[in-house]
């Protein structure tokens, strides 16, 4: 059990085996690094006959990932940190035959001034309490997907961390904004597969310590009778300065029309789940402002005095006459006017895009030793859109136009070489965006 208390947040947490009779498989970190702080839940399966496990090596590298590669981005940050430990654990279990098939599920949680970036693979589950709810940020329901053996086959869906070379986790785009007493919860499918929303609802509404809530949450598991690996963390908020809630739960269609689906193969319905449903069905915060009466009653006056408008400027409002326009006489001739007065530009030396194929294992940080351009001016070039992945990540095979004259490479940009130094563009380039480059442009065209 681990419990800390911070400026803006506490958070507590603890792993246990449950009652089996073999290891703990789930292993949990919380660090703060470069990215911001970080929470994160491993639930792996046993590692054969190697004496390393699965999710401590996964978790290890996770780490490793956040606490030396600083990404502007905090969801790219998660996201590239489970693709890049899944590389990893692929890799290393194709080499090391005792690792015996790894099968993970991840939860991370980063929170970077006070907001919350989640990135999930398998069944890991990560849940928010508003002080009245509780919301699923992100359900797996891949376990459902995976076993048995009427298990369904899907190529979208049902994947863990080390079974593929390649994976897509679900990620949060938007940051969560919690309020003051507001709760996310990590936790593995070991808790949340014999716990229900009720039973958690009556525990984190209760004014007991953080502390006491996580040992309360395991030990109801325990007393479940679960037989698999029970791993809980907590993160309370508080001295916040943000005065409206925000958050956008990972939803995969897929995943529930499959999990419908096994429920039908094993004689159940989908109202055998009314938490999983409730949950599902409540999450959105939007919906619930406009169920208060107030908002409901402005959207009816509103929509009143809509339709009234309409009624008027179709049938009752006259409008001025047309004014006629004359065209443009010579319009050639006044642009070649305007050209005249505009100033002629020093002549410079504007090296030409650089094409390059994006190779096996690269990335952003790879490219830029290469070729001294910040990921962004190449994200952002015209000729790259729609070139990389939905993380705006490079994709291996595929060419890209390299703009050097961003470059802070003397050799591949002799005039603007120093414009895109690291004392402009910053040590991690977090300079360079459209106003940096708007300055540039105005400068020197």
């Amino acid at each position: 059990m681990a419990n800390k208390k911070l400026k803006n947040f506490e958070y507590a947490n603890h792993s246990s085996k449950g009652k089996s009779t073999g290891i703990n498989t789930d292993e949990l970190a919380f660090f703060e690094c470069i990215n911001g702080f970080v929470f994160i839940i491993c639930d792996g399966n046993a590692s054969g006959s190697s004496d390393v496990k699965p999710s401590a090596l996964t978790t290890e590298r996770l780490k490793y990932y956040l606490e030396n590669e600083f990404v502007e981005n905090p969801s790219d940050a998660v996201y590239n940190a489970l693709v890049y430990a899944n590389g990893f654990i692929y890799e290393y279990a194709r080499k090391n035959p005792e690792f015996n098939n790894p099968r993970m599920s991840c939860s991370v949680l980063l929170i970077r001034n006070n907001l919350a970036y989640y990135c999930v693979v398998g069944n890991s589950g990560i849940k928010f309490f508003n002080g009245k709810k509780i919301f699923y940020l992100a359900k797996g329901d891949d376990s459902v997907i995976n076993s048995g053996e009427n298990a369904a086959d899907f190529s979208s869906g049902g994947y863990f961390l080390g079974e593929k070379q390649n994976i897509v986790p679900d990620v949060n785009r938007e940051p969560l904004v919690a309020l003051n007493d507001d709760m996310i919860m990590l936790c593995s499918d070991g808790f949340s597969d014999v716990v229900s929303e009720k039973q958690v609802l009556k525990i984190l509404g209760d004014p007991m310590p953080v502390q006491t809530k996580v040992y309360r949450l395991t030990d109801m598991a325990m007393r479940a009778g679960n037989e698999d690996n029970i791993t809980v963390q907590l993160i309370a908020f508080y001295n916040l300065d943000h005065t409206e809630r925000k958050f956008v739960p990972l939803r995969s269609k897929g995943k529930k029309m499959i999990r419908d689906m096994n429920l039908r193969r094993k004689g159940k319905s989908d109202d055998s789940s009314d938490d999983y449903k409730s949950s599902q069905t409540e999450f959105n915060p939007i919906l619930e402002k406009l169920e208060k009466p107030a908002v409901k009653y402005t959207l009816l006056v509103l929509g009143i005095l809509l339709v009234v408008y309409m009624f008027y400027d179709l049938f009752l409002y006259n409008p001025v006459p047309p004014v006629k326009y004359e065209p443009l006489i010579n319009r050639e001739q006044q642009i070649e006017e305007l050209r005249d007065e505009v100033p002629a530009s020093p002549e410079f030396n504007i090296p030409e895009d650089r094409i390059y194929t994006v190779q096996s294992g690269d990335n952003w940080s790879r490219i830029y030793t290469q070729f001294g351009v910040c990921s962004w001016f190449i994200r952002n070039h015209p000729p790259n859109q729609g070139k990389f992945d939905s993380a705006d990540n490079p994709v291996a095979g595929s060419r890209i136009n390299i703009p050097v004259v961003y470059s802070s490479r003397s050799d591949l940009n002799p005039d603007f070489y120093q414009e895109f130094s690291t004392e402009k563009t910053g040590s991690r380039c977090e300079n360079a965006n459209q106003k940096f480059l708007d300055n540039f442009k105005e400068s020197h065209f």
